[in-house]
């Protein structure tokens, strides 16, 4: 294993919210800023039950067709806690986009940066083949998305300027589905160098969603440990957000509390219990 479950948790929520503009210039991602209550409220859900719950996710964490980007981007706590079972987070995020009322493109552009972000963290990510493995894999997405994807496999394949890829990609009209391409390319392009990855993806098309999703996908392949430490240090709320991905972790892993201790975040040092399947357990 290259890096810890827990550090590319955390790779993956400090990623997104740091925005660089060049080599020194570093400000915090005001889209993942503005998404704060929506992601923090998806991982308390998820932290709480255990476990997806269907009324949480369509009511509590509710958004609609109007706000796309915050959307998918709102969906990264669902993206880590399944990221083990690729058919039940497709099922799950396809889910969650009807009860947002979301459309097609964007459902689709979720499950590919869901997809991808499931072989990061099962460590079977081979940058050369994985847009062929999403779309040999991945069912019922958007015509135009899978389109984007064959292209970008294409592109992928030869040498293109960022000019040349953010030409040939910027005449789709969906608001989704170009940031998500140019994403993947920026990460996939230099899948190892987090810094590189994110300052090409402001360089290509100057989106804060843009930079936001290619600094999940690169926080998520390269850990806590693969980010800089000016972008860590720039991130507002960081500590908050390590703490965060820990108790999302402990919850996917099976930890539960007992009744006496505090929040996942602060009970290293109090009893916790690990649940083991088919066997009957307290429930606090």
């Amino acid at each position: 294993m290259n890096h810890l479950l827990l550090t590319r948790f955390q790779g993956a929520a400090i990623g997104g919210n740091i925005l660089y503009t060049d080599r020194i210039q570093i400000a915090p991602n005001q889209l993942i800023v503005d998404t704060n209550s929506l992601l923090v409220t998806g991982f308390d859900s998820l932290i709480r039950h255990g476990k997806f719950n269907d009324s949480d996710w369509s009511q509590s964490i509710f958004t609609d067709i109007l706000h796309p980007e915050r959307s998918l981007v709102a969906m990264l706590p669902l993206m880590l806690f399944f990221h083990d079972d690729r058919v039940k987070l497709r099922e799950i995020l396809v889910d969650v986009s009807h009860s947002w009322q979301l459309d097609w493109e964007t459902c689709s552009s979720a499950v590919a940066i869901g997809y991808i972000i499931s072989r990061s963290l099962t460590e079977s990510l081979n940058p050369s083949t994985i847009i062929a493995q999403l779309l040999d894999e991945t069912i019922n997405l958007h015509p135009q998305v899978f389109q984007e994807l064959s292209t970008l496999d294409r592109v992928c394949d030869r040498p293109s300027s960022l000019y040349q890829v953010a030409q040939r990609f910027n005449t789709n009209p969906h608001p989704i589905i170009t940031p998500t391409v140019l994403a993947i390319y920026c990460f996939l392009s230099t899948p190892e160098d987090f810094s590189l990855a994110t300052r090409r993806a402001y360089q290509i098309e100057r989106s804060q969603f843009t930079c936001a999703l290619t600094g999940i996908l690169a926080g998520a392949h390269n850990s806590l440990t693969g980010i800089p430490l000016n972008g860590y240090i720039a991130t507002q709320q960081r500590e908050q957000w390590l703490s965060t991905a820990a108790s999302l972790l402990a919850a996917w892993a099976g930890v539960y509390q007992q009744a006496s201790s505090p929040p996942f975040s602060a009970a290293s040092s109090y009893p916790l219990a690990v649940a083991s399947p088919r066997v009957i357990q307290r429930r606090d």
